[in-house]
């Protein structure tokens, strides 16, 4: 059974869910004036990293892959970041600012940001042979144990059907996967689809679709490597879990974190999806990302034991 911790709901969250509802609002009325979308989530030609920081596309395979990195530091460990948008949107200005958040945390990760193939366009598996083949690359260059996954959302969903893809291949696990609000039931069974389906903003307010079809295609809603909801936990590696109290796939989180040895789980009362994307906006976003720090720290401070 995973480790679990409830948080507590705090003053400065309020006004940050607020900016929140108001901002899927405006959205919703940009949408149906027909004003693009990217207006909150776009990807900048002009984005600019700090001069400290290496940037670089890269293609893999015909994926492209943006890589971060200090330029002062050559990188022992690894991070794989795979990004939200219910399998439909791409990589956005807010994983750039995630990827350069992680690298301030762990100044010797490289950080490496695939744009996988989106649904419906491309559905399961082709996002996933892609990342698992980026997988096997970076096995050339990093040990599995100084590899961490992360993501959010779909992103998180896909890391954890990538560890599973990785066992079934006989390849080595990475060291952990974070995921925040992780997207692990197509087939949308978990108690929190009926507790919270009046009290997810961002699904309700923000009016997000998640087109199950979209990505799974043909297959069933509980394959596991669409809903790792329905695996063998016993596949996966230390895991390191964020969900909000309000989420409408709450569920999708907790029975993973809760029914894996090597889980810990972080609920944060009130909260909606994705949270730490408020970064130091709001009080539980600041106190997830020390929560990273301090994981990430325990991690390597135990790898620096052993060696």
């Amino acid at each position: 059974m995973g480790k679990y911790y409830c948080h507590k709901h705090k003053l400065d969250d309020t006004l940050g869910i607020q900016l929140v509802k108001i901002g899927f609002v405006i959205k919703k009325v940009l949408t149906k004036l027909r004003i693009t979308d990217r207006f909150y989530e776009r990807t900048s030609k002009n984005y600019r990293y700090p001069k400290a920081i290496d940037w670089k596309t890269i293609h893999h395979q015909g994926m492209k892959v943006e890589t971060i990195e200090y330029k002062d530091i050559t990188p022992d460990h690894c991070l794989l970041q795979l990004h939200g948008g219910a399998y439909l949107y791409d990589f956005n200005d807010n994983y750039r600012r995630m990827a350069k958040k992680y690298l301030k945390i762990h100044p010797n990760f490289k950080v490496f940001s695939p744009y996988y193939s989106l649904a419906p366009e491309h559905p399961f598996p082709i996002a996933l042979n892609e990342v698992f083949e980026l997988y096997k690359s970076l096995l050339k260059s990093y040990d599995a144990d100084k590899i961490i996954f992360t993501g959010d959302s779909a992103g998180g969903g896909l890391a954890l059907a990538l560890a599973y893809h990785i066992y079934d291949h006989h390849l080595p696990l990475p060291k952990a996967i974070v995921t925040m609000s992780p997207w692990t039931d197509f087939a949308a069974e978990g108690k929190s689809y009926e507790d919270n389906k009046y009290k997810d903003i961002f699904f309700r307010v923000g009016d997000t679709k998640l087109d199950k079809s979209g990505y799974a295609g043909k297959h069933s809603f509980k394959n596991p490597k669409i809903s790792p909801k329905y695996g063998d936990y016993s596949k996966l590696p230390n895991l390191l879990m964020f969900v909000g109290g309000n989420e409408l796939i709450k569920s999708d989180t907790l029975t993973i974190g809760l029914n894996h040895d090597l889980a810990i789980v972080h609920e944060f009362e009130e909260m909606f999806h994705v949270f730490p994307l408020g970064f130091k906006v709001m009080s539980s976003s600041r106190m997830a990302w020390k929560i990273i720090e301090d994981y990430l720290d325990k991690i390597f401070s135990e790898e620096d034991n052993n060696a």
